[in-house]
């Protein structure tokens, strides 16, 4: 083969097949599929849903999907790890930053309100079916719980020392919990007011203030 059309040969295959355009990647599928599982399995039920429902809202064929994830099992594990990677890298950020017990313990509050907010689907079809879930990924899933719970827990012990150290671990699991009751409950409030609302109930099983800090 000559060097010429050696060029050639690559273009085509580069390109696809003559008069078909080259097929592109999509960087925002396998979102996309996470998106739609959250939305249909909150509105539906996790357990009634198929992968090519799935496919179906995310505006992608039903094999399209297994070319992510091999399962549905494995869709909800990509959600969960999705939002507690999101969970766990805002905290070390906010953290890092050096602020006061009560300045970090503040944002941390706005920020699990913020991720409630944002991603209340994926959030609240976890809570439903991670009984579901093989259980070495509960295991691991449980320990980085902890290890998020365990932050908040630092952080609130010296500005609670009236509290004993089970009466602080009970603060923190209120306060996470009065944010997430918005999961299973639609308010009708706009985000904004119901952002304010949950700050002030999540403070207050904390037993704190929020801090006067820009984020």
């Amino acid at each position: 083969m000559t060097a010429q059309a050696t060029s050639a040969s690559s273009r085509s295959g580069a390109l696809g097949a003559p008069g078909r355009p080259a097929r592109r990647r999509d960087p925002g599928r396998k979102e996309r599929i996470l998106a739609a599982a959250a939305a249909l399995g909150a509105r539906r039920g996790f357990d009634a849903i198929s992968m090519a429902d799935i496919g179906a809202e995310a505006g992608i064929v039903g094999s399209g999907v297994y070319r992510h994830f091999d399962s549905k099992t494995a869709i909800l594990v990509a959600m969960a790890d999705r939002v507690m990677d999101r969970l766990m890298t805002r905290s070390a950020a906010i953290i890092a930053a050096g602020l006061d017990e009560g300045q970090t313990l503040t944002l941390l509050v706005r920020d699990h309100i913020e991720v409630a907010l944002t991603d209340r689907d994926a959030l609240a079809v976890y809570h439903r079916e991670v009984r579901t879930l093989p259980e070495d990924e509960r295991r691991r899933l449980s320990r980085a719980q902890r290890h998020y719970i365990e932050e908040w827990v630092h952080l609130l012990a010296p500005l609670r020392p009236d509290l004993a150290n089970g009466e602080v671990r009970l603060a923190v699991h209120a306060a996470i919990g009065a944010i997430q009751s918005t999961l299973f409950f639609r308010s009708g409030l706009a985000d904004e007011r119901l952002t304010e609302l949950l700050e002030g109930m999540a403070h207050g099983c904390l037993g704190t203030v929020p801090a006067g800090v820009s984020e």
